[in-house]
Formats: structure tokens, sequence, C-alpha cells
């Protein structure tokens, strides 16, 4: 005796057609570009000049401090207005926080005294150096674009604009990215894969990029780093890498929790 057919699988192929009448499925994503040496290039030199602009302030990790700190523009300052107004443009959505301020310097108050702007100076340096936001989104917060590198090397694997590494898995190179979390979140992950675990959740975050390299040093410069854009020297091991202590008597490095190694040209 022939067994009856079942029907619940042609009701339910009829009722997800159902469903999805009228359903416009989400176009797939771009697939990565691969970019000349000439972005990774660019990248590293405006974050230099912007740097410079800022009169060349840092932060020395790699030991006691020694020399008095340069003169150096502060976010309150008038000078360092015209830099704010375009790290911020590099942020879309974000348009009422240029309006704020400059409805504040014509009240002659200080402007940007409120408003973390670290990752709008990323966004802006990227944005600038030609990486599209597809590649690489332009935010006001480090932690979704610390989520969309994550997430692009993961759907692109070896092709992302940008490889995920551990942070002393490799010696970091100009143009790469170095990330850590911070306040209260400081310690929070030892790896990018930590991070992965809580995707989508707001964590206190910085990313710098990488701009110089010399013996026992790597040279980084992000932005609002003690109100300013800031190189920090950082300690490094003979083959590179970022040692993974502190030096004694310098003040301690950031928490470094992921590496992202910029591929173009590579």
């Amino acid at each position: 005796m022939a067994r009856p057919r079942p029907v619940f699988r042609p009701l339910a192929r009829v009722a997800l057609a159902v469903l999805c009448a009228g359903c416009v499925a989400a176009p797939p994503p771009e697939p990565p570009i691969a970019y000349p040496a000439s972005a990774r290039d660019r990248l590293v030199r405006i974050a230099l000049a912007e740097w410079e602009d800022w009169g060349r302030p840092f932060i020395d990790h790699t030991g006691p401090a020694a020399a008095a700190p340069r003169e150096e523009r502060q976010e309150q300052d008038w000078e360092a207005f015209p830099a704010l107004v375009a790290y911020w443009s590099a942020v879309p959505g974000r348009e009422e926080t240029i309006t704020a301020n400059l409805a504040r310097v014509r009240s002659a108050e200080p402007a940007w005294t409120d408003v973390p702007w670290s990752a709008a100076f990323l966004s802006f340096v990227l944005r600038t150096a030609g990486y599209s936001r597809e590649d690489v989104p332009s935010s006001d917060a480090h932690w979704r674009i610390v989520d969309a590198l994550i997430a692009r090397e993961a759907a692109w694997p070896g092709r992302a604009a940008f490889g995920v590494a551990g942070p002393f898995e490799r010696a970091p190179l100009p143009g790469d990215l170095l990330c850590a979390t911070r306040g209260e979140a400081r310690g929070r992950y030892a790896l990018p894969e930590h991070r992965a675990a809580e995707t989508g959740t707001p964590v206190p975050m910085h990313c710098d990029v990488v701009v110089g390299i010399r013996p026992g040093v790597v040279e980084v410069v992000g932005g609002n780093v003690g109100d300013a854009v800031r190189m920090a020297l950082l300690p490094a091991l003979p083959d590179g890498r970022l040692a993974d202590r502190p030096v004694e008597g310098a003040p301690p490095p950031p928490a470094w929790f992921a590496l992202f190694v910029n591929r173009a040209g590579r």
C-alpha cells in the first residue's frame, strides 16, 4: 500500500510564497575593491598632515617623559574649528553637530568641548584617502567601524580592504589601524574575535592610524587624544611587533585588541 504523501511541505512553500509576495530582496553587498598602494600612502600622508596642523603633539609610551610638551592646538581653540567641521562633515547624519557648534561659536562660547570626535577624525582620513564606505564606513563611534571591518573580512576573507589580526600577532605597517578599548571598557577584549562575539554592543573604543615604524617604535596618529590630533610612540619588539607589556616609567599604552591590516598594494 502506497504511503500518503505529506502535505506540509507544499503548504509551507505556498505560505512562504504568500509571505514573501511583494518582498524585494536586499541587493548583495558590493565586493571589496583591490586598492592600490597609493590609497595606503594617502591615508598616512593625510593623518600626518592633520597632526602637523594641530602642532605635532605626541605622547611617548616608550620611556619616561623627558621633553616639555610642544605648543599645540586644542579642540576649543578657534584655529581648530575648521578642522573639526571637516571631520564631522565626513559622518553622514551628524550635520546637527556642526550646526550646534556653529551656534556656540556665534555666542562666543568654546566649541566642541562636549562632543567626542575621534571616530569622526578616523572617518575623515579614510574618506579623504579614497576608501569607499562599503569597505570601511564613516561613523561617530569606533565600535561601529570595528564591527564593519570584522564583518567585511568574514564575508570576503582575504579580499577585504583590511584584514583582521590580533594586536601583537604581526608587525604593524604604515596604513594599518590599531584599535583599543578604553574608559570603563578598558581590557574588555584581548582579540578581535572577542569583539566579534559582542557585535553591535556599544563599547567605548579608540582607533589610531599607523603612520611610521622605526627600530623599537611604532608611530600612530589618532583624533581627540587629549583634545587634539596626537601621535603616540608605542614600544615595539626587535621583529617589529608591538610590545605586549608597558615600559617601566612610561605612560601605559592603550588596551589594544585588534590590528586591521591595510591590504592596499599588498
